[in-house]
């Protein structure tokens, strides 16, 4: 007779029927395998076969005064899981990030030293602002961070701190905690009076003004000009002055795109590979246009495209009430998603604060619509004057400006370029809704 042991449990309680299916044996090679760059391009030139149609007549595309060679295609060697590069010119690149990329680039994992895990603290060498030492540093971040109510778990952790070796007595015996608590709720900005707002930081400061329409029903027809907010934000073609003129972030920037597909034995053709931005059919379309337009005159510098990606949403200041900040960052498509995920490479631009109407413009409408206020339909209408008037300000004409025309920059290969920023992606949840 079988007894069923998970007879009258839960099912939360009673074990799993699943048996465990190993992988097919063909991928059982990659089960450990650590991710592999492609190798580098001083030796893969040669280590593909040449093409065994090349064509009969490499033609030459005239650009204005770039002239662009359109040749056999350059591919890289393939690598351990025979991923091939191809680009779209018939040379070598003369700047490959993949060469300079480590495991630590594409891994969230830490890399710590054992003898620097096993590196007992130093708390008094350290300073804890506006506390004076450790001891009273500690002791006052259980009092705040702890809960308002005391648990038998925050009694242990206060053991565990009066109890440590690096305790002191003397150091908490004699100390002014009200004067270090107000300390607390006060911040060096208010003190300066906003020094982050001074052009050295960036951050420059812009009135936005929309017009607001009125109907005939109303006390005066027509539209009325509104200051709706003070815009705070940083002119975008500085913060990509910033990245490129920076070594360490240029050394990982792609400057050219290509192609990455999957050279698979039991397959009759290669099999494309959607990864990165800067491998996407987008950006290669982009690049393509960019090559094969005209080019400023007298110029012969390579052309590059920045591709754009931008990130707004809402965020809470505070767990009560209703304060918020629409914050919008920019990252750059040009580097890798496995850096741009990661927030220790700090790739996230902030560049603006999206404002909403204050609650000023409700007094504003009253005055022309005999107190009732503006309609459902015009709130709508203004919020999404407000949101596309930010944007304005933010795609100023020093960024149409090199849109259209490039800005030129000395790259950490020694190489000037011609770049052309342009907007890829924008994720956000609008705020006129």
């Amino acid at each position: 007779m079988v007894i069923d042991d998970d007879k009258g449990l839960s099912l939360a309680q009673r074990r799993s029927r699943r048996v465990d299916v190993p992988m097919p044996r063909c991928y059982r090679q990659y089960e450990d395998v650590l991710p592999q760059p492609p190798p580098s391009v001083s030796f893969s030139h040669t280590a593909l076969p040449p093409d065994p149609n090349p064509p009969e007549n490499p033609t030459h595309v005239s650009t204005g005064t770039h002239t662009s060679f359109r040749g056999p295609p350059f591919h890289m060697a393939k690598n351990a899981f025979r991923l091939v590069r191809q680009f779209f010119s018939s040379t070598p690149p003369s700047h490959n990030p993949e060469e300079a990329v480590t495991l630590q680039d594409i891994s969230s994992v830490p890399a710590v030293a054992p003898a620097e895990a096993d590196t007992p603290c130093a708390p008094h060498n350290l300073t804890f602002r506006p506390y004076p030492n450790w001891s009273s540093f500690e002791l006052s971040n259980w009092y705040w961070n702890g809960g308002m109510q005391k648990s038998h778990r925050d009694f242990k952790e206060l053991i565990d701190i009066v109890g440590d070796s690096h305790f002191d007595p003397d150091d908490v015996r004699s100390m002014p905690w009200d004067r270090i608590n107000s300390t607390l709720g006060t911040s060096h900005d208010d003190e300066e009076e906003n020094e982050w707002e001074d052009e050295d930081a960036g951050w420059r400061k812009t009135e936005v003004t929309i017009e607001v329409p009125f109907s005939r029903t109303t006390a005066q027809l027509g539209s009325r000009p509104y200051v709706a907010a003070n815009l705070y934000h940083r002119p975008l073609i500085s913060v990509i002055w910033e990245k490129l003129l920076n070594a360490q972030d240029d050394e990982l920037f792609h400057y050219e795109p290509y192609e990455l597909c999957w050279n698979a034995p039991h397959l009759p053709h290669e099999v494309h590979i959607h990864s990165e931005l800067y491998a996407s059919p987008a950006y290669m379309h982009a690049h393509r246009e960019l090559q094969e337009s005209p080019g400023e005159p007298g110029c012969n510098l390579p052309r590059v495209v920045v591709a754009l990606m931008f990130w707004s949403d809402a965020t809470h200041l505070t767990t009560f009430g209703n304060a918020r900040l629409w914050l919008v960052y920019m990252y750059f498509g040009n580097e890798s998603k496995y850096r741009r995920c990661k927030p220790s490479c700090h790739l996230g631009n902030h560049v603006a604060y999206f404002q909403k109407l204050p609650d000023s413009f409700k007094d504003f409408a009253s005055t022309y619509t005999h107190g009732k206020g503006a309609s459902r339909k015009c709130a709508a209408h203004c919020h999404r004057e407000l949101f596309q008037a930010q944007w304005k300000v933010l795609l100023d004409d020093e960024f149409l400006e090199a849109y259209e025309h490039g800005i030129v920059i000395l790259c950490c290969d020694g190489v000037e370029h011609r770049f052309y920023p342009q907007i890829f992606t924008y994720s956000a949840d609008y705020p006129e809704k």
